[in-house]
């Protein structure tokens, strides 16, 4: 089951609300039996900041572990990024906030998936979505490479899939160039990835594969179409063939 942490409120830094569509609702129930977790916080606010960070805690001390360190050293690169003039002499306030679901794609592995907004100045804030998946068993975080064999055939395989699906979904969003170069078969393009019970979710950063006003983009790619590859499939809770 997909749960969701908290919803990011400041509505004057929204993005276009295509953007902002709850990824709790899309992913179907896939918690196993018995796997819960809690929510943890970094807040912080005063006159010239605003943080509200969450992450997640799953009783599992690689894991939690992992993901505190990770949130922390956010709040951190924010902060430190901001420099000493923290009002930057605007009466608006430096904000980040972090929202999260976490998706199972089996017993075996799960993934985080974050919502990341950042306001310094500016016309609009930026959003950026970053993903944390996990093998439940070992506790290590899992990168594209972890997930089948032969990383740059998935990576081929993928390209063709999102470039297609992308082509007929962009409408009148549709940039050629900007959707060619976006989906690429290179690993940079593809690093943002969740995991579920029938494949990935590939997550497009804002200004990857359409202009900023099309929103944030993603594609589901069924396991079948990285088969080629060799999808390590004890992950997704299915015998290896």
């Amino acid at each position: 089951m997909i749960q969701a942490a908290i919803l990011i409120l400041s509505i004057s830094l929204l993005a276009p609300s295509s953007v902002m569509a709850a990824q709790s609702a899309e992913f179907q129930d896939t918690a196993p039996a018995g796997q819960h977790f809690k929510d943890a916080a970094i807040i912080k606010s005063d006159e010239s900041i605003d943080i509200d960070v969450h992450y997640p805690v799953f009783n599992k001390v690689l894991i939690d572990q992992d993901i505190a360190l990770w949130a922390h050293r956010v709040v951190e690169t924010f902060t430190k990024g901001l420099g000493d003039d923290l009002t930057n002499q605007r009466q608006a306030r430096n904000e980040l906030r972090a929202a999260y679901t976490v998706s199972y794609a089996s017993p075996r592995s799960l993934t985080v998936t974050y919502e990341i907004w950042t306001y310094t100045g500016g016309i609009h804030g930026n959003y950026d979505i970053i993903t944390l998946s996990y093998d439940l068993e070992s506790g290590q975080r899992l990168l594209f490479e972890d997930l089948v064999a032969a990383a740059d055939t998935a990576l081929e395989l993928l390209a063709a899939y999102c470039y297609r699906a992308l082509r007929n979904t962009l409408g009148e969003d549709l940039d050629e160039p900007m959707l060619k170069s976006g989906t690429d078969p290179e690993l940079d393009n593809y690093s943002s990835f969740s995991l579920f019970p029938a494949g990935l979710r590939i997550h497009f950063q804002p200004y990857q594969v359409a202009p900023f006003v099309a929103g944030a983009q993603r594609v589901d790619v069924p396991l079948e179409v990285i088969l080629d590859a060799g999808p390590h499939l004890e992950l997704w809770g299915r015998q290896k063939r």
